[in-house]
């Protein structure tokens, strides 16, 4: 049996019932895609999922999920019988007892609980009581009359669950960031696809593996579109050249990209575009740069990463496990990168582009 806990759903009035049943909907789904079949049902302010504790690192992962526990349901006065079997595997120099009493009918208070308790474990096992850094935490959650036990608590991604803020098309590099990116929209409850512009080199493997891992934070299979990043590219370079304004190649390029996604979410019903902008990182993520790129696309363009520095993306990537997609990604180098990037767009210039692509028909 798995005890499973979320935070912010609880706060969404009139919403509170449609996320609860979205996020048991989202759990049932990432274990059956495991090949694991179970039940869930609500219970005042939880989820409990009938499944093996195994269940319990898929279900941690699932958008929405605050923290997970493996645990054992019973009546309150079978709780010291169940402990002195079951903590004979355990060889703690301290613990403690932690009661959560989510049932406010139940006569015994937490702190009742946790000192009855206590001294039943210290009579039993002579085990050293330790509130700040106890080596084993006894868990206890009173919920309808019953007792959950419980020796681990599996620490959650949070957020809300996924399919309740609609969808986005995610553009998905081989880099460290728009995996990230793609991540905390997942993260807020959105359902993502993914568009990748391939430029070759195997290029395409390490960011189906990427998906492949993200997919593990989905309830289904991440949609993952790849575009020809040479065919896209192309026809913007032919009329950069001919306007001797090469330096504009990656604005140019971002925007290509972006066009092309926008397109795809019109298609697929999407709400938005994320990218993985870091404010500054690059070229084309200077703040003028980026207003150039929001400006010639004309569609909802989601930054999440935007006031992150390099360290923070990087955390979340490893924590993730994006990061090791990331270190097989092979270089590619662009053959229209020119000599001389701009940093600092200016927008009148990018007009007079804007208005020859329209001439030839590239919108």
């Amino acid at each position: 049996m798995i005890l499973v806990r979320y935070g912010e759903i609880a706060v969404k009035r009139g919403k509170r019932r449609e996320f609860e049943r979205k996020l048991m909907e989202n759990i049932l789904a990432a274990l059956e895609r495991k090949g694991i079949k179970a039940k869930a049902k609500l219970i005042r302010g939880r989820i409990l999922v009938d499944a093996p504790d195994e269940a319990a690192k898929i279900i941690a992962k699932v958008p929405g999920v605050v923290s997970v526990s493996p645990a054992k349901e019973m009546s309150y006065d079978e709780v010291p019988d169940y402990l002195r079997e079951a903590l004979k595997g355990f060889a703690p120099k301290s613990f403690r007892v932690e009661t959560q009493r989510l049932d406010k009918t139940f006569l015994k208070t937490s702190v009742e609980v946790n000192r009855e308790i206590g001294a039943f474990v210290v009579g039993e096992f002579g085990w050293k009581v330790d509130l700040e850094n106890p080596e084993l935490v006894v868990g206890i959650e009173i919920i309808n009359k019953r007792a959950y036990v419980f020796f681990e608590k599996i620490k959650g991604v949070g957020g809300l669950p996924i399919g309740t803020q609609g969808k986005v098309v995610v553009l998905l590099s081989g880099g460290i960031d728009s995996p990230v990116a793609a991540f905390l929209m997942m993260k807020r409850g959105a359902e993502v696809m993914a568009v990748h512009f391939d430029q070759g080199k195997n290029a395409r493997k390490v960011v189906e593996n990427t998906v492949k891992i993200l997919n593990d934070y989905s309830p289904k299979d991440i949609e993952l579109i790849m575009e020809n990043h040479f065919e896209i590219l192309k026809p913007y370079v032919v009329v950069l050249n001919r306007l001797k304004m090469r330096e504009w190649t990656c604005v140019v390029c971002k925007i290509a990209m972006l066009r092309r996604a926008a397109e795809i979410a019109k298609e697929n019903g999407a709400l938005g575009i994320v990218t993985g902008d870091s404010l500054g990182q690059v070229a084309s993520q200077t703040l003028s740069n980026l207003f150039i790129e929001t400006m010639g696309v004309r569609f909802p363009i989601h930054r999440p990463l935007l006031g992150m520095d390099k360290e923070e993306i990087v955390k979340i990537a490893r924590e993730i496990g994006t990061y090791q997609a990331f270190l097989e990604y092979p270089y590619c180098d662009c053959p229209f990168r020119p000599e001389r990037v701009i940093t600092q767009g200016k927008y009148e210039e990018f007009i007079k582009i804007l208005e020859e692509l329209e001439k030839e028909n590239i919108v």
